[in-house]
């Protein structure tokens, strides 16, 4: 079994990836993590001015095709690998991406309020850009119901703590400290 956390940029999906590996003990995996090491180490934004968006999101299909297999992991995946883009650069849920993603675990989607977003990813030069395209807010409403209907489960993070967090996945998934 593995365990799929999706949101928003921002939303806490590598927190609770660590805290929740510390507990049950699977390794955590992040798409953006291996998006870095498969591009020779080159971060996102600078992947993002080299090449484009379309590449990006390419890359991501093809870091879940390569995990489809897997078992025992936390995914941690980047906030838009739900999404591709038409030839316009237009955002659309990607039918590719999201059949993997069913197949590979039970997705979690990690909700924030669109404000607290806002706040913690302003300034952030680790993550890229998005006002070239829209603004970030734009994004997040445009985004939030794919998160929300391609989840088997939700957690709103604004509500909880990071251990109650981890807490109600366990128990929704029936892990219980031996």
């Amino acid at each position: 079994m593995n365990i799929v956390f999706i949101g928003a940029r921002g939303a806490g999906k590598s927190k609770i990836s660590r805290a929740l590996s510390k507990r049950i003990e699977f390794p955590v995996v992040s798409t953006d993590s291996i998006a870095v090491y498969e591009s020779g180490g080159i971060p996102i934004p600078k992947f993002l001015e080299q090449k484009s968006w379309h590449e990006f999101r390419d890359l991501e299909f093809k870091i879940l095709s390569n995990l489809q297999n897997a078992d025992g992991i936390i995914l941690d995946c980047g906030g838009g690998i739900l999404f591709d883009l038409d030839e316009n650069g237009n955002e659309y849920l990607s039918e590719r991406k999201f059949s993997l993603l069913k197949t590979i675990g039970r997705i979690f989607y990690l909700e924030r309020d669109t404000k607290e977003l806002i706040e913690k990813v302003k300034g952030d030069s680790t993550r890229p850009d998005l006002s070239k395209i829209n603004s970030y807010k734009e994004i997040l409403i445009r985004r939030l119901p794919y998160y929300e209907n391609s989840a088997h489960y939700t957690l709103n993070l604004s509500k909880l703590t990071k251990e109650e967090a981890v807490e109600k996945v366990c128990d929704i998934l029936g892990f219980y400290p031996k």
